[in-house]
């Protein structure tokens, strides 16, 4: 079962939740709405502005976008990988496991299933080793695709294991396109002014010389009769706002 706080409308409401205060927007926080298409994402009450409609766009780039996705989705596939063991064996990794924190290197463009696949093995091994602390071959787990190797650390805590998988890459530019799509749509039926939150969640839009003004120049161009009466320019990341577009 999907973790509800990771479905589109949760993560949806988190960005919204986040950067609204970020351009001196003071919602009312029992007025958000989450409406269904052709409606936008979300429908709120602004105190001083009333009632606002905002429809969120994500812009990294799609390398980014897919190593994200998969790096945050490595806690899932561990639990996928558990439940393929026996009962017995669950009940033992789960207590050897309590006071561990596990990281683990994986190539970034490997999904869920071949992590799944990938933290068996590792599983298999910690079954076979139990009280390990220090550092795990890929070699040692029989060389599985994608995998550059793990390290298991023991603390003073009952909580665990704690899962995590490092993800890291170059900068990536934003995805203008995906700008022009939501101001070249015409389908959005709204029932208070629209505006648009575009926002990257690793990458900063402005990162390298030209790319803040590509957008701003893909704006300029496409806000004039489209349902959209302001852009606003957003890093997640950073909790930043970049810009408004008109200001």
């Amino acid at each position: 079962m999907r973790d509800p706080r990771f479905t589109k409308e949760a993560v949806e409401r988190r960005v919204f939740e986040a950067l609204a205060p970020l351009i001196g927007w003071d919602v009312v926080a029992d007025s958000i709405v989450q409406p269904v298409p052709p409606q936008p994402d979300i429908l709120c009450e602004v105190r001083g502005r009333g009632s606002i409609a905002v429809e969120l766009v994500a812009i990294d780039a799609p390398d980014t976008r897919l190593r994200l996705t998969n790096m945050f989705g490595t806690r899932d596939a561990w639990s996928a990988a558990m439940a393929r063991h026996t009962r017995e064996e669950q009940e033992t990794l789960h207590s050897d496991l309590r006071d561990a924190h596990i990281i683990v290197y994986f190539g970034n463009e490997l999904g869920r299933r071949d992590r799944a696949s990938v933290l068996f093995a590792l599983q298999r091994f910690l079954l076979e080793h139990p009280h390990f602390k220090g550092e795990i071959a890929a070699e040692e787990i029989g060389m599985p695709r994608g995998f550059h190797g793990a390290r298991i650390g023991r603390f003073e805590t009952t909580t665990g294991p704690h899962v995590s998988a490092p993800s890291g890459a170059s900068w990536q530019p934003p995805q203008v396109s995906k700008i022009i799509e939501k101001l070249r749509d015409r389908t959005y039926k709204s029932v208070a002014p629209l505006e648009l939150f575009a926002y990257a969640t690793h990458d900063e839009p402005d990162g390298a010389v030209g790319s803040l003004e590509a957008i701003q120049a893909a704006v300029e161009a496409h806000l004039p009769g489209s349902p959209f009466r302001r852009v606003h320019l957003f890093h997640v990341g950073f909790l930043k706002h970049i810009c408004s577009m008109p200001p």
